[in-house]
């Protein structure tokens, strides 16, 4: 925990091993990029809570990979600006304090975090992954309703902050100087409370939306992730589905078969998705050229990787690079 007007570095930000407060590589450790109270927690794996009353130091954006999660925030003060994919939002926009909102991936997306020097910025995030949520679903109530909040990607909700929600975040907040186990205890109680009540809010509002069709089907088997793990660990190493099939112990129309069953697209589609994702991770977060970049996606020539890489996300890589260039 940092104490309150304390100089953040992005060493610090680094040993905290956590994955939405990843800068940019050209950063120098020593840097310091926020000033004032930040607290960070990984309450159980799959969850994590930071609180902070920060200055931010420099105009500048981050980038990070974020895995499907649900990410709720209470602001109190000031404004907060970033990118989902090719997405613009800002939170605290109309100017007023005690706002919250939430954000739903159901695939991995690039949060761009945009810093402005001098905003000064107070709230409380609540990152929930939806492997945590599905691990406590019981009922089959429970999974209808993740179907129902990962149907679709991206989607992003605001409402008025409670004044019960008020409450638990101001307690949050005068328990990060505290230390103990009895202090840690009290700041669970308080995230899982937040958690609890921000998703019976998130859950009335995309309820009460009409249904259409979702992208993918969002509660799977324990064997469906495996699958799916399995596949994000082969894929960079693996130059064809015969490959990867004999790896996994399964026929090409078997992995097919079970792959597309759970997720809605064929394994060559989804890996070649997957590559595309990771070099433009690499392109914004590792500063790789287009030929590196082309080469992490398995492309041998750079013309065909900027065709298939605007295809997917709508944009070159050379506009991206420029796009998010500081």
């Amino acid at each position: 925990m940092i104490e309150k007007d304390n100089a953040i570095r992005y060493a610090d930000l680094q040993q905290m091993s956590t994955h939405f407060n990843v800068f940019s590589k050209d950063l120098d450790h020593d840097q310091i990029v926020l000033k004032g109270l930040f607290h960070h927690r990984f309450t159980q794996a799959g969850l994590s809570v930071h609180a902070g009353n920060m200055v931010e130091m420099y105009d500048r954006t981050s980038f990070v990979e974020l895995p499907p999660a649900i990410s709720f925030t209470i602001l109190l003060q000031g404004q907060v600006s970033f990118s989902l994919g090719e997405k613009h939002y800002q939170l605290g926009a109309s100017g007023k304090d005690g706002e919250c909102s939430a954000f739903v991936l159901n695939q991995p997306e690039i949060l761009s975090r945009h810093f402005k020097k001098g905003m000064q910025v107070a709230k409380l995030n609540v990152f929930v992954e939806r492997d945590w949520l599905e691990r406590q679903a019981q009922t089959d109530e429970d999974i209808t309703l993740l179907e129902r909040l990962f149907a679709h990607h991206a989607v992003f909700h605001t409402w008025p902050v409670s004044s019960h929600i008020l409450q638990l975040t101001h307690q949050f907040f005068a328990l990060c100087g505290q230390n103990g186990l009895s202090y840690e205890l009290q700041r669970a109680s308080l995230a899982f409370q937040i958690v609890t009540e921000s998703l019976e809010r998130l859950a009335k509002i995309i309820i009460h939306k009409p249904q259409t069709n979702p992208q993918l089907k969002a509660y799977k088997s324990e064997s469906d992730k495996q699958l799916k793990q399995r596949i994000d660990e082969l894929l960079l190493t693996m130059d064809s589905l015969s490959e990867m099939a004999v790896k996994l112990g399964l026929s090409v129309s078997t992995l097919q078969r079970r792959f597309k069953a759970a997720y809605g697209m064929t394994v060559n589609h989804y890996c070649r998705q997957r590559r595309l994702e990771m070099a433009k991770k690499a392109l914004l977060i590792d500063k790789k050229t287009i030929g590196e970049a082309a080469y992490i996606a398995g492309y041998n020539h750079a013309s065909n990787f900027i065709n298939a890489f605007k295809k997917q996300f709508h944009i070159t890589p050379s506009e991206l690079v420029n796009k998010n260039r500081h």
